[in-house]
């Protein structure tokens, strides 16, 4: 759904797409991580509240818009707020105004007020802007007859006060509410649907009321009931049919599928026109000279085609390969209409010029370096349609990091801008445009639409904040592409990129930035995201992180560190985490070079480690390895070798040398083997030889047997 354009929206445009800015303004030239978040003169952020809404409207009509947020008072309260600019610094003008009252008071309970709906509505009365209150108390709680009731209050300001004036009589109970112009003549209406009961042909009707103002009020709103479902899916389509004013439209998720515009008819009546076909989104677009609508659907794929008052959708003009793509905008490029659309299963978005929805000359934006660090973390990156942009459709759609303007053909195709992580673009404020209000909620839902929507209890935006910040800072992109590398303390570095060591009590990260910012701390531990840190006056913060629950070598739990800042600006810092609660491994071995005194200790140790030989400070070379040469005595010597680390880790080993020979390494065995065959040498060589004498002729011994005795 496209927003609709906003007052005075030239101003947009000149600021956004202005000239580069001089040398001297720019932001220099960073490595590609940074060690602290650049400063943001200008921006500001308001005082902290529970923020349910946040919208931008010339309240007091001076031609100067304010910031109004509906906001969590005492118990269940709601409150309006009103905050100004005067010379530069912003403040809250008048009181706050009480639009729910709390449901309890003491020990009683009010149900009247308990959960009650409540909304802003930003419409215009002849050029002129309001800001109105639509709430939704439970009268049929108390009273007989009718259930009530949907009330309008408009705020403004008198005297320098805020107040809530009445501008309409209750009425029935109202699904959703948006604001519309129907007729074209400038001046909004309020169009509410109710749900009502399943009919006995299983269709889910609803009942469709126009409330039109009267000079000071709305009148006695007329009613139209119409066949689909449900009452809280309209919204506003725009002109889809040619004639003067604004349609609706609406795709039934209750009963049977389709989508259906509703667009005015004679005595305020509304008349419904099937489409013909289920869609998932649809948007109003030009097709030449004529008007139609660009639509997406799980069948039709992305299409464009007419849609004349009271018939079908018409043959399409144009389809596209991209099929089921999101549609995100449109805009004007080098005067032609163009669809931005984001491609399926990508954050790429394409930029397709109408009515032939032709890909060929498009502009092609993938994400910034900075919005691709996001995708798919809580501070998501932001994409739509920027408030307050452009007449006659020409408005401008920033997509994950990027500008994509309408305008002349000196500023068109895709500008790098802040990725607005985790903020949602409000509008435009200052007397020349020159502010953009943003809504930060890096954890919560996309802020409240002021054109309108579904009328249900409004939902707290965790960790919300409201910064104003001036446009030129917006135009600029992340430095350093919004990598982060902070001076850290209570860690160690280990081998592996981006690998920690840390200690049980965990480590710290040392955070600049602009003051205001939120920092966000994941621990090792991914379900556990703690509250935003508020980056002070100072500018500087320590955020501190939990150590991994169990000291595993072979994993790496991440740490993440995400700084947003109030211009919409997301720096991000990640680390692989292991827990070291034992002292570095140490092998150690001694070798004596023969003949010397000098004993070498070698030995390896984890590459972070430092390591002490005999009390003396020894070098810790590539790969942990290491080594020392000792003078030793020609006996066994001890020398201790002790290894610690930064975070207080210490281990030590004591190993024996001695000096000039150790003979404790010879080779014994071969050594022994060899005396061994030495000494049978030579006991053989000395061992006596007998020879054998020869016999003479004359020589007549005999052996005799000896007889005993």
């Amino acid at each position: 759904m496209l927003m609709r354009p906003m007052l005075q929206p030239a101003m947009l445009l000149a600021l956004l797409l202005a000239a580069p800015m001089p040398a001297g303004d720019a932001e220099p030239d960073l490595p590609a991580a940074i060690a602290a978040v650049p400063d943001e003169p200008g921006a500001t952020v308001l005082p902290d509240a529970a923020i349910l809404q946040t919208v931008v409207a010339d309240v007091d009509a001076d031609g100067i818009r304010e910031v109004v947020r509906l906001v969590r008072g005492d118990g269940d309260a709601v409150l309006a707020e009103v905050w100004e600019s005067n010379e530069g610094i912003w403040q809250l003008r008048g009181a706050p105004v009480e639009v729910v009252p709390p449901s309890r008071v003491g020990l009683r309970l009010d149900p009247v007020y308990q959960a009650t709906p409540v909304r802003l509505l930003v419409r215009e009365v002849e050029g002129v802007e309001r800001v109105t209150v639509a709430s939704q108390p439970h009268f049929e709680e108390i009273d007989v007859g009718p259930p009530c009731c949907l009330i309008l209050h408009d705020l403004a300001m008198e005297e320098g006060t805020l107040v809530r004036r009445s501008v309409s009589a209750p009425a029935n109970f109202a699904s959703a509410v948006i604001v519309i112009d129907f007729d074209g003549d400038g001046t909004d209406e309020v169009l509410s649907t109710e749900s009502l009961s399943p009919a006995g042909d299983i269709s889910y009707p609803i009942k469709a009321r126009v409330h039109r103002w009267s000079g000071s009020s709305f009148d006695e709103p007329t009613e139209t009931h119409l066949p689909v479902g449900s009452g809280d899916s309209p919204f506003v389509l725009g002109d889809s049919d040619g004639l003067p004013g604004e349609e609706a439209a609406i795709i039934s998720t209750l009963g049977p599928p389709g989508m259906f515009r509703m667009r005015l008819v004679d005595g305020d009546g509304v008349e419904l026109d099937r489409a013909g076909f289920t869609a998932e989104q649809a948007v109003a677009v030009p097709l030449g000279d004529d008007r139609g609508v660009a639509v997406v659907g799980p069948v039709i794929g992305l299409m464009a085609a007419p849609w004349p008052p009271g018939e079908t959708v018409a043959a399409p003009v144009s389809e596209s390969g991209l099929g089921d793509g999101r549609i995100i905008g449109a805009v004007a490029v080098d005067g032609v209409a163009c669809l931005v659309v984001q491609r399926p299963g990508t954050e790429i978005a394409h930029v397709l010029r109408l009515p032939e929805l032709k890909r060929r000359d498009e502009i092609r934006v993938s994400p910034s370096p900075a919005a691709a660090a996001f995708a798919g973390r809580a501070a998501a990156p932001f994409s739509g349609t920027l408030p307050g942009g452009g007449i006659d459709g020409a408005v401008a759609v920033i997509h994950h990091g990027y500008l994509i303007p309408s305008g002349d053909p000196d500023v068109t195709g895709p500008h790098p801008v802040a990725s607005l992580a985790g903020a949602t673009p409000v509008g435009l404020v200052g007397g020349g445009l020159d502010h953009l209000v943003l809504q930060h909620g890096p954890t919560g839902r996309p802020a409240p639409d002021a054109d309108g929507g579904p009328m249900v209890v409004p939902t707290l935006q965790d960790a919300g904040w409201t910064s104003i910040a001036p446009l030129e800072l917006t135009r600029r992109p992340e430095a350093g592409d919004a990598a982060l590398d902070p001076p850290l303390d209570d860690i160690v570095r280990l081998d592996a990129p981006d690998g920690l060591g840390v200690g049980p009590d965990g480590f710290a990260a040392e955070v600049t930035a602009p003051p205001g910012s939120r920092v966000v701390v994941a621990g090792p531990d991914p379900s556990t995201i703690r509250a935003p840190v508020v980056v002070p006056a100072s500018g500087r913060v320590t955020a501190s992180f939990e150590p991994p629950s169990v000291a595993d070598g072979s994993a790496a739990p991440q740490a993440t560190l995400i700084v947003l800042t109030p211009a919409g600006r997301g720096y991000l810092a990640s680390w692989d985490v292991r827990l070291l609660a034992e002292p570095p491994p140490l092998a150690l071995t001694v070798e004596t070079p023969f003949g010397s005194s000098a004993v070498e200790v070698r030995g390896r140790t984890a590459s972070h480690a430092m390591v002490r030989v005999a009390g003396r400070p020894v070098e810790v070379g590539a790969g942990g390895r290491f080594s020392a040469t000792i003078e030793m005595p020609p006996w066994p010597t001890d020398v201790e070798v002790e290894v610690s680390d930064a975070l207080g880790n210490v281990g030590a080993r004591t190993v024996s040398g001695i000096g000039l020979l150790d003979y404790r390494q010879l080779p014994w065995v071969p050594i022994s083997a060899a005396m061994v065959a030495l000494v049978g040498v030579v006991l053989f060589l000395r061992v006596p030889r007998s020879s054998v004498m020869p016999r003479r002729l004359d020589d007549d011994a005999t052996l005799e047997e000896l007889e005993p005795d």
